[in-house]
């Protein structure tokens, strides 16, 4: 599985925004007795112990976000059929996210990454931001303080250096025909109806001629209209294909990719049928540039993630992670 670091959203910001959800499911071992925890260490990654109270910034700026969108009482809500509450999982994913983190940030010294003084000032100015809105914060009391937020913000800034170093070698060379994106509009005349017990019933023969002579008339229309996307807004019965960018590959190499991406600018297609709907559309451009350029950054964002996951699972693999259950298994979202 795949995870989404940016799952933690009011502070694992910047480098959670960039980095690959990484390995899933994290090799957790079981504390071993032999294992002197630092007081107050919660995890335990490579020879790094982590203080609890980074913990509980990440789950209470969780908590914080959830209950902005969901309100309070959502965190003993059954995920699954095996009783799983949110508020475990959550938690669990927000301790892969640290785990994910720390492994990163541990790779900085033999990478050549460190932060610079304005790095370390902007990670200070951040911290103190963050402050302001913890007050009244149950994890003030719990011992959460200025120096815990400028850790937290220095690792986040770390850790997407060394993301940037680690990727310096991936291809960024994108031919223009590899990423092309074609802008088109659309009108569409639907050819099912709903039959009197609220069943989806199709056309019948000659209520698709109809449905298709219809289509045609308003073709004619459209290409003497001077708005075209006006005029295809107020006539269509398919809004999701209105006003439609799109590359090859974006329709699954179906009829109707094939279709689009053989049109030229300011063309119009005959009329096309694909899934509950008759089709005509207008290519408003056969290359749009910025689409496409947007269209590239992404292909290269996607080569980056692919290459650091890569690199992150044999971090992972080579790095003994402990969780201290005796305070980890302690802290709880709904409490904070």
């Amino acid at each position: 599985m795949k995870r989404t670091i940016a799952l933690l959203p009011a502070l694992m910001l910047l480098v959670l925004m960039l980095l690959p959800g990484g390995c899933g499911a994290l090799k957790r071992e079981e504390n071993k007795e032999e294992t002197e925890w630092i007081e107050g260490a919660m995890l335990k990654v490579g020879d790094l112990q982590i203080d609890y109270r980074e913990g509980l910034v990440y789950l209470d700026a969780t908590r914080r976000e959830y209950e902005r969108y969901y309100g309070t009482g959502i965190w003993d809500y059954k995920i699954n059929d095996k009783g799983l509450l949110l508020g475990n999982a959550v938690k669990a994913e927000v301790l892969d996210s640290m785990v994910y983190l720390k492994i990163v940030c541990s790779k900085a010294d033999e990478m050549n990454v460190c932060l610079t003084e304005d790095e370390l000032r902007e990670a200070d100015k951040r911290a103190d931001e963050y402050m302001k809105t913890l007050e009244g914060s149950r994890i003030l009391e719990m011992g959460v303080n200025e120096n815990v937020l400028r850790r937290i913000y220095s690792d986040n800034s770390l850790a997407r250096k060394v993301f940037e170093q680690a990727t310096l070698n991936v291809d960024t060379n994108i031919p223009n025909e590899y990423a092309k994106q074609h802008h088109f509009y659309s009108i569409a005349v639907g050819k099912k109806k709903v039959g009197v017990g609220g069943e989806i019933l199709e056309f019948t023969e000659e209520e698709k001629a109809a449905a298709r002579e219809q289509l045609g008339k308003l073709k004619e229309g459209w290409m003497e209209a001077k708005d075209l996307y006006s005029y295809a807004k107020t006539k269509t019965e398919d809004l999701t294909r209105l006003d439609m960018v799109i590359g090859r590959g974006d329709l699954d190499g179906s009829s109707l990719e094939n279709a689009l991406m053989g049109m030229r600018t300011g063309g119009f297609t005959d009329i096309i049928e694909d899934g509950d709907y008759y089709y005509v559309f207008y290519c408003m451009t056969e290359f749009d540039v910025d689409a496409t350029q947007e269209k590239k950054e992404e292909i290269i964002r996607e080569r980056q993630e692919r290459a650091f996951e890569n690199l992150y699972e044999k971090w992972h693999e080579e790095t003994e992670v402990l969780i201290n259950h005796a305070v980890w298994d302690k802290m709880e979202i709904p409490s904070l």
